[in-house]
């Protein structure tokens, strides 16, 4: 059997555009007739994220949130069971019926739908936190969805002017998705954040336009029904496999991904605990075994794996979120993400961390959320990151030497390694489902260690200030959003500055 899966698994390394293809079709031929599809919400939707951690620390609805794409039908089943909409106050009320509509919108089966999208900007946000904000400076993008009994299918294409990466055609969006009883497998370019974190994830963000590949996920978070494990609550889990097609040192490497995360009752608490993988690509060992090792923690070269075969470069670790008890609007949390291994041994080599607070409530007839943020993403060395920074250690590898990147842009922080960023923001609804987003930042840039030219944003350190609001209206002609900005940027090797305006418009069908 392991002979057959290292023929699939280095069939896949030199041809791994016909292997998604092979993917996607198997998908398409495997479903059980029972089966029933539910589509995915992408990350992005900062109304929808409001509404569902309102109903979530109000005790409403008891749904994991922190791994992006949420399975639809996970949502359907909390919002089904919950209590009597008339007993819920005036804010609450109205982020439930926000959720039921959005939810009688995407589970429609068997009809086709469409959508279109319109977006000019000036200075495009490069530091993108989980708002979904414009990539480049002109895009025109079209989208057709349609969910079946078994199936779930979303084409998505964008075009792109004076794009960063050279590619003006994107497919970004874009998968197909069949049930396998309660799990959800997926095929095509899906964009993923992992962690409570509202600024930047250390380990998983939508920095990076999305990697083309496959998936799985749990579709509902129904608890263990044994003794044993119920005490774990509703949980969650994902995974996923990815190719890094861009212009690489190793090309065609693979990203690898999986996380739990799961709310154990009567305490308010969400944890989560994710791994993150490179590995195979061209002259690297790419076989089933290998794949094992990197699975099992064999990867310290020199300790427990010869130095020519070390699978490949790793993070890890795990994020809180708690709601305070006594019903105070008030939830902490943190994200502690691990690079390789020490040389000496041990599982974690040095730690990257983040720090966070969150308020809500209500201002007038407006529901808020705000946040401070604190992310470090210099690696620091002891048991949890308390001792000797490390530098030029996250996001690096001594092999893998394009990092922890894809296409220009980091996959984790957005401010990429050796950055210290502190982020203040607020979330503020409108009753009839009109919001603002207004957020402050600032960030220390690559502040650690020698200049360092893979770095995504400077190769020296620079400091950036950034004062953001956004503005998003639903009418009867579509969907307005608008944002604008400003930011100060301070070169610390040549003493100067400078400012820049940013701004775009968006409209879309809905």
């Amino acid at each position: 059997m392991f002979r057959a899966i290292d023929r699939y698994l280095l069939q896949c390394a030199t041809s791994k555009a016909r292997c998604l293809r092979a993917i996607t079709v198997a998908i398409f031929l495997a479903a059980p007739p029972t089966a029933i599809a539910e589509p995915l919400s992408a990350p992005g939707d900062t109304r929808l994220r409001h509404d569902l951690q309102l109903l979530n620390d109000s005790g409403v609805i008891n749904v994991p949130l922190s791994a992006w794409p949420l399975a639809l039908g996970d949502i359907h089943e909390a919002v089904a069971s919950a209590a009597d909409r008339e007993t819920l106050s005036p804010s609450l009320r109205n982020s439930y019926d926000r959720v039921r509509d959005h939810l009688a919108w995407e589970l429609e089966t068997n009809v086709l739908s469409y959508k279109f999208a319109l977006s000019g900007s000036e200075n495009p946000r490069v530091i993108r936190g989980f708002e979904r904000t414009p990539r480049e400076e002109g895009e025109a993008s079209a989208e057709l969805s349609w969910l079946g009994e078994r199936f779930a299918v979303n084409f998505s294409a964008t075009y792109t002017a004076n794009p960063f990466d050279d590619e003006e055609f994107r497919p970004d969006g874009t998968y197909v998705g069949m049930a396998l009883g309660n799990w959800i497998m997926t095929a095509g370019w899906q964009e993923r954040w992992w962690g409570p974190s509202r600024d930047g994830s250390l380990i998983l963000s939508t920095n990076a336009r999305p990697t083309p590949g496959i998936a799985i996920q749990r579709n509902v978070s129904a608890p263990f029904a044994t003794r044993w494990l119920s005490w774990i609550g509703p949980w969650t889990l994902t995974s996923f496999m990815t190719e890094l097609d861009d212009d690489r040192t190793i090309n065609n490497a693979w990203l690898y991904g999986i996380r739990t995360s799961f709310r154990p009752p009567k305490t308010g608490l969400e944890i989560g605990i994710s791994r993150a993988a490179q590995w195979c690509g061209d002259d690297r060992p790419c076989n089933a075994s290998t794949f094992v090792d990197l699975l099992a923690g064999n990867d310290n070269r020199g300790v427990n794996v010869a130095p020519e075969d070390e699978p490949g470069n790793q993070l890890g670790g795990f994020d809180i979120r708690w709601s305070l008890p006594k019903q105070l609007p008030i939830a902490l949390y943190m994200q502690w993400i691990g690079e390789d291994g020490r040389g000496g041994g041990g599982a974690i080599g040095a730690w990257m961390r983040q720090l966070g607070l969150e308020h809500w409530g209500s201002i007038g007839s407006m529901s808020h959320r705000t946040h401070i943020e604190v992310s470090d993403s210099t690696c620091r060395e002891g048991g949890f990151g308390f001792s000797n920074a490390k530098p030029n250690c996250g996001y690096e590898h001594s092999i893998y030497r394009t990092g922890y990147r894809y296409r220009g842009r980091s996959i984790g922080h957005p401010a990429d390694g050796d950055s210290l960023s502190y982020s203040i923001g607020s979330t503020l609804v409108q009753s009839g489902g009109h919001f603002w987003n207004i957020s402050l930042r600032h960030m220390e840039i690559n502040r650690e260690g020698v200049p360092n030219a893979r770095h995504t944003l400077t190769p020296t350190a620079q400091d950036l200030t950034d004062l953001h609001v956004s503005h998003e209206r639903y009418t009867k002609f579509g969907r307005f959003y608008t944002g604008l900005g400003y930011s100060r940027l301070d070169d610390q090797v040549s003493g100067t500055s400078r400012s820049d305006v940013t701004g775009f418009i968006q409209w879309s069908s809905h």
